[in-house]
């Protein structure tokens, strides 16, 4: 049964917070650019969109994209997922020290979250590659709704767990992250092995921007309600 502390809630983003897939998503963008003969965009550019739902990533880096540039970056990801198309790309791994973090939020009693701009389809295949599909009360994608910075993602989960927003934080590495919580009324902690600068979380909002993973649970018991 679960207790009263266990109504406390720590949602985390993926992408540059709990998996290190940066470079592995700047390279997928590239070879897709490249395959589809648009004018690639500089690695720091693609940085920048991480976490910004899939229409408005394509569009911040091919300004006037629209129905025929999506179509054809569909088309590529579909031959991408039969297999009839190969990318080199670097793995994807979990940062040292996340699944010691996630077992000692559980041990506290926290509940689970992710909130993220990947579709549902990649994110359980990810989750399961990385060793912690099954440690989530709540998965949310822009499946579910309108992405980061705007809260619905956020409101739904709270909805959906009965977790009171002054009892939740938001963990992420992008201004977006951030601002999807403060939407929200919720705590945000930045994290800086992302992709956003630490004085740009600072400036979004962010209660409190943490420098290594270790440091979360204690800034997590001091933002979250008791």
């Amino acid at each position: 049964m679960i207790g009263t502390e266990a109504q406390r809630l720590a949602a985390f983003d993926l992408d540059g917070t709990l998996l290190d897939s940066a470079s592995s998503i700047v390279a997928g963008v590239l070879d897709c650019w490249k395959a589809c003969g648009f004018e690639l965009p500089e690695p720091d550019a693609i940085r920048r969109i991480i976490g910004l739902p899939w229409e408005e990533s394509i569009v911040t880096l091919l300004p006037g994209a629209g129905e025929r540039e999506f179509a054809m970056i569909r088309s590529y990801h579909d031959e991408v997922a039969r297999g009839e198309r190969t990318r080199d790309v670097p793995e994807q791994k979990l940062f040292g020290g996340i699944e010691e973090l996630l077992d000692e939020l559980e041990g506290r009693g926290y509940l689970l979250a992710i909130i993220t701009s990947r579709n549902s389809h990649r994110l359980d295949d990810l989750l399961d590659r990385a060793g912690i599909a099954g440690r989530f009360v709540s998965l949310k994608t822009t499946d579910h709704g309108p992405g980061k910075p705007r809260p619905d993602l956020m409101l739904q989960t709270l909805s959906e767990l009965g977790v009171d927003r002054r009892d939740t934080v938001m963990i992420g590495d992008t201004t977006f992250d951030i601002q999807m919580a403060r939407n929200a009324g919720t705590s945000a902690i930045g994290v800086e092995w992302g992709v956003h600068e630490a004085h740009e979380l600072r400036e979004a909002g962010a209660h409190h921007v943490a420098e290594a993973v270790h440091e979360l649970p204690a800034a997590i018991e001091r933002l979250v309600a008791r």
